[in-house]
């Protein structure tokens, strides 16, 4: 078989919390919505199958069973338990037949209190005591390679443009918090590294497509595409998916032309490499935090 010309992704926005029933009780009209539209995989948002979990419990066997049930390819986010005591924020990829493919680790973690988010204080620091990625990842599915990226991971430029340069071709962003799926961060990706990004959100809402013109409804959706935005999209909070049809073939074409790929200037980049200490040049601005000054430059802990 030769490399396919479209395909089609599923993004499902799924509200978690104690009034939300088990997310993988509402799994299966998801897969069943994303297997009659024909998509070729569905995603669902970080953290949603459970905390600490691993690939031989129920909850995750049941997740496995839905993939072959519909024959397709899907991604779900959850705390995994790494060995004893132990986690991680992982979002698991299964094959059409319920296989679990492979992992990928979140590599930053989201941990701090506001207005900054951080530093990761007691109380505010489980994900960075966690185990963390050290390496972003491409996975190949029977249409193309994609890669993932989980929440806070998608506020680093690098990390899109790592995981694009590594041959994915379509980056899922799935997020486990509220506000929303914010249109330039994936447009931004989108157009800076010729990817196509899908989104998806727990309590926010905006779950969308966005790609190098590449990017249609598959799912009978009405609304007009809107400046700036993605499309299509999830306008309101609340369970709900939203189906695209991927042009592969348009979007290879570009990218083997992207001037932002054939013109860029990786021998001036080195700084992006270096451990930078900005933070140095504010001598007179006090932390906010008495625990900032020992948490600088520090992702894992």
């Amino acid at each position: 078989m030769g490399p396919r010309d479209t395909a089609k992704i599923t993004m499902v926005q799924l509200t978690t919390g104690k009034d939300a029933s088990p997310a993988i009780e509402r799994m299966p009209a998801f897969f069943e919505q994303a297997a009659d539209l024909g998509s070729d995989l569905v995603v669902f948002p970080e953290y949603v199958l459970g905390d600490m979990v691993t690939p031989k419990d129920a909850v995750a066997q049941r997740f496995f069973a839905l993939a072959a049930k519909h024959k397709i390819n899907a991604i779900t986010g959850c705390v995994e338990r790494q060995g004893k005591d132990q986690w991680s924020t992982s979002a698991w990829v299964a094959d059409r037949g319920g296989n679990l493919l492979g992992r990928y680790l979140k590599c930053h973690p989201a941990s701090g209190p506001a207005p900054h988010w951080w530093p990761p204080n007691a109380g505010n620091d489980r994900e960075a005591r966690g185990i963390l990625g050290s390496a972003f990842k491409v996975f190949t599915l029977d249409f193309a390679p994609i890669g993932i990226l989980q929440c806070y991971d998608g506020y680093f430029p690098e990390a899109w443009g790592c995981t694009s340069y590594m041959g994915a071709e379509i980056i899922l962003w799935i997020n486990g918090r509220d506000g929303m799926i914010e249109d330039s961060h994936c447009m931004t990706a989108a157009q800076s590294y010729g990817c196509v990004v899908g989104a998806n959100i727990t309590q926010g809402f905006n779950t969308g497509f966005t790609g190098p013109g590449c990017v249609a409804p598959a799912d009978g959706h009405k609304d007009e595409p809107e400046q700036a935005r993605l499309y299509p999209r999830i306008k309101e909070k609340g369970d709900a998916c939203v189906t695209a049809t991927v042009n592969l073939a348009e979007l290879r074409w570009k990218r083997k032309h992207l001037r932002t790929m054939h013109q860029r200037r990786p021998e001036m980049y080195g700084l992006l490499t270096h451990d930078a200490k900005m933070w140095q040049n504010y001598p007179d601005i006090p932390w906010d935090f008495p625990e900032c000054a020992e948490l600088v430059n520090r992702a894992q802990l």
